[in-house]
């Protein structure tokens, strides 16, 4: 029998206050942003099947795997390679590199916690193989003491109904996952950022949101997340357009934060400028004011600069913030960051109101916030306490700044907005997301240009910013292939819904992880699968310790 939460020796509790305090772990990027060295975008080559003419749009599948990581994290099914190989891959906007764990890596050969969870990738076995430039060209490492190390490759990638050949990626053929399973990743943040050696340049190439717009797939930089609440399991990206029936009321258009050092556009940072917290139809300011620009940084400023992250699962706080506003809402929080599950669903458990920027309010449910932690290696819930109630972990966490000037907002918060990344205007648009399973899609292609989000949805309710981007956007990569191709999959990669979405041997059996949700398959979703762990493990005498909420390598940050 596990011991209590309230029984853990004094030597545990330290390792998860340890743990809880370096919630996500940022990656430590091997390169310096150096936006002045890039080079200007490559042209864009059509398909001679003209499938490219009615095109503006691509969505695809993104799925929680409860049991994979602590709190959760939000992975999508592609292909790479000739015949294609199916992969999973961790969805993360807080950076920026594609790369997949190659087979032949020491850790996906071996077994055990922090070795590879299928997904692997094969070049051998891929006549479109090629290598772009040799190993250690690609080369990141992440705070958590994670790291990833390999050549870049090129070849086809399937991304949902389409096959675009000469795109560039990682092939991770070391890889040193500290907190759990390895997995590959699908960064989503600027070019500028990705994780490259110098030779004396960066090797910096075109990530997806570029391949899709060079290839004429969307018409910029720009694309829409929607992560569902938590027990629904999946939701979607939308790369190049925005769904209306995926928020509700007006999406609100507020301009990203400068980087605190580099004063460049190139991470997706914005405010939290207020907070309130309701209960039974009771609202109760708890701080408000600050500033929703630069000077946010500033240690005397109230508001919170924090990076819209979906590769980190938790909420980081000021310490002083947590302490003050926070603690007091939620005192049946331990001091490891966990509780009893059954006050997600207590109705007396309060929500919160988050106000980003100043100007658009988000809800968040007690319910997103109080998340199930499950033994990765048994998919079995963890037990809270020796009455036997499942464990829970609180999902905003007290940590002090890392030193980056802002701290990150996860999936935790991110499940309830709906949230538009335009990385060509330097702007996040965000509204509350709308849970409503009965919802028709609407989809609205976005056009190029700084008023394309407005023109689209000038009959929608829609407010732009009050100021257009006035800082440097950093510059944008170059293919070494110099063009990409693409056609359309013989089927569908990841587009099924609920349940449907996550590859079979991903999938928890009726007593596992996962519930609710199930849906409907609209599509064949990629047959491969991939996992990445900072769960929950029992130790001995110890108690519960060993989860995690970040995105290390393979989106496992931050365990123990």
């Amino acid at each position: 029998m596990r011991s209590t939460a309230a029984a853990a020796s004094a030597s545990t509790l330290a390792s998860l206050l340890l743990l809880l305090s370096a919630v996500h772990a940022l990656p430590e990027l091997a390169i310096a942003k150096q936006g002045g060295r890039l080079v200007a975008r490559p042209l864009a080559r059509r398909d001679d099947t003209g499938i490219l003419a009615n095109r503006g749009t691509l969505s695809t599948n993104v799925y929680d795997i409860l049991a994979y990581s602590g709190g959760g994290a939000y992975y999508a099914n592609v292909t790479v390679g000739t015949p294609p190989q199916p992969q999973v891959v961790i969805l993360d906007t807080g950076s920026s590199d594609l790369y997949f764990d190659a087979a032949t890596a020491p850790a996906c050969e071996a077994t055990g916690p922090y070795s590879c969870r299928d997904g692997t990738f094969a070049p051998k076995d891929s006549s479109t193989y090629s290598v772009a430039h040799p190993s250690p060209a690609f080369n990141t490492s992440f705070g958590d003491g994670s790291s990833a190390t390999g050549p870049f490759g090129q070849d086809v990638v399937g991304v949902g109904d389409l096959l675009i050949s000469g795109v560039q990626f990682g092939v991770a053929e070391a890889v040193n996952s500290t907190t759990g399973y390895a997995i590959g990743l699908m960064g989503l943040g600027y070019s500028a950022n990705e994780a490259s050696a110098y030779n004396p340049t960066p090797f910096l190439y075109p990530n997806m949101p570029e391949v899709l717009r060079d290839t004429g797939v969307i018409n910029s930089r720009l694309y829409s997340v929607f992560l569902a609440s938590l027990a629904e399991i999946s939701g979607t990206i939308l790369f190049g357009g925005v769904d209306t029936s995926r928020y509700t009321g007006a999406l609100t258009t507020l301009d990203i934060l400068p980087d605190a050092y580099s004063g460049a556009i190139d991470q997706f940072i914005s405010t939290v400028t207020a907070l309130s917290s309701t209960t039974a139809g009771q609202t109760t300011n708890l701080f408000t004011g600050g500033s929703n620009n630069a000077n946010a940084y500033d240690s005397t400023d109230t508001a919170l600069p924090v990076l819209l992250d979906t590769g980190s699962s938790a909420w980081s706080v000021p310490t002083s913030y947590y302490n003050a506003y926070l603690a007091p809402l939620y005192p049946f929080v331990d001091t490891s960051g966990l509780c009893p599950c059954s006050y997600a669903s207590d109705s007396s458990v309060p929500s919160l109101i988050i106000e980003f920027g100043g100007r658009v309010n988000i809800t968040v449910p007690a319910s997103e916030l109080i998340v199930p932690i499950y033994n990765s290696t048994t998919d079995e819930p963890e037990i809270y306490d020796t009455a036997g109630h499942a464990a829970c972990a609180f999902m905003i966490v007290a940590a002090e700044p890392n030193g980056s000037g802002f701290q990150t907002l996860g999936d935790a918060v991110l499940r309830s907005m709906y949230v538009v990344f335009d990385l060509d205007n330097g702007q996040l648009s965000v509204a509350q997301a709308s849970n409503s399973s009965t919802d028709t899609p609407s989809v609205i292609e976005i056009p190029a240009g700084a008023s394309g989000i407005a023109s689209a949805l000038s009959q929608h309710s829609y407010s732009a910013a009050q100021a257009s981007q006035t800082y440097s956007i950093a510059a944008e990569a170059q293919s070494a292939t110099g063009s990409f191709e693409v056609s359309t999959a013989q089927s569908t990669i990841g587009v099924a819904t609920g349940s449907a979405a996550v590859p079979e041997d991903a999938q928890i059996g009726a007593t596992g992880a996962v519930s609710g949700g199930s849906g409907s398959a609209t599509g064949t979703g990629s047959a491969g699968a991939g996992a990445t762990s900072s769960s929950a493990a029992s130790v001995a005498g110890g108690g519960i310790e060993g989860f995690g909420f970040g995105a290390g390598v393979g989106g496992g940050g931050g365990g123990v």
